[in-house]
């Protein structure tokens, strides 16, 4: 079989259990490899990728990459050759970042030790007054995406900000591969489920019409109500990634808002 390895040939066996298609003895064109390379990697994979995507990150600089006029830099199409691009998620600050309370305290993020000090009240409250007053003057850096391949920087007045600027590493969210290792094994559980909605419709829609057609033996019987039922659990599954992706589980969605 010509279908991909590692995982997803494990689930393209655990896909036949389910639905209970190997005494069907599929044509080729309905049997796994076209599970594996039409339906999961074309459908399975694009709808959880766009909850639950894959992270990478690129650093792109002028020196690196093409900016047209409107500030937008063009990331490298070799680079992503083969990666489908979903969007975009910051810039990697933790890249730029210098573990120093020092530093941390010095930029007014209101940073208090708990190590021997000579603080006291006072000086804790001085320390957030003075993280208080550093947020009012922030401004923050704004990255944006176009697809395809398009990202820039700029700050809240869409000013540009990237003067100056040698490289900045962004990270990007992108379509798990198709071998499936991208994939958290604590959310293998979800996908698998969604990967047997869509192969059951896959089956459906395919095979419906050959039910009940009279032969010179029998008429054929091929139970095609039990994919109809396991195909339409998919907006179920759907419906169940849309409420929990806005979560600490998501690396897509670093923070979470309240109201």
């Amino acid at each position: 079989m010509s279908a991909p390895s590692n995982r997803m040939t494990a689930l393209l066996n655990k896909l036949e259990r389910r639905l209970g298609t190997k005494p069907l003895n599929l044509p080729e064109e309905y049997g796994k490899d076209a599970w594996a390379n039409e339906v999961i990697a074309n459908e399975t994979l694009d709808t959880f990728s766009r909850f639950f995507p894959n992270t990478l990150i690129v650093k792109v600089g002028k020196e690196l990459q093409k900016m047209n006029s409107d500030g937008w830099y063009v990331i490298d199409e070799n680079l992503m050759d083969g990666i489908e691009v979903i969007g975009v998620r910051d810039i990697d600050w933790k890249i730029f970042s210098q573990d120093s309370i020092a530093q941390q305290l010095a930029g007014g993020y209101g940073l208090y030790s708990a190590l021997p000090t000579d603080y006291n009240v006072d000086d804790v409250m001085m320390i957030q007054a003075r993280a208080n007053m550093t947020s009012i003057f922030n401004n923050p850096i704004i990255c944006e995406y176009k697809p395809p391949n398009m990202v820039r920087i700029s700050g809240v007045y869409k000013q540009d900000i990237t003067n100056g600027l040698r490289g900045f590493p962004v990270t990007l969210f992108i379509k798990h591969a198709t071998n499936l290792m991208t994939i958290s094994p604590t959310k293998m559980e979800t996908f698998e489920e969604l990967a047997e909605c869509d192969v059951a419709r896959f089956l459906y829609e395919n095979l419906k019409y050959y039910e009940g057609i009279e032969t010179v033996h029998a008429s054929i019987d091929i139970k095609l109500s039990e994919l109809e039922n396991k195909a339409s659990k998919r907006d179920d599954i759907v419906a169940k990634l849309d409420e929990a992706h806005i979560s600490f589980a998501n690396d897509g969605q670093p923070m979470i808002f309240t109201v």
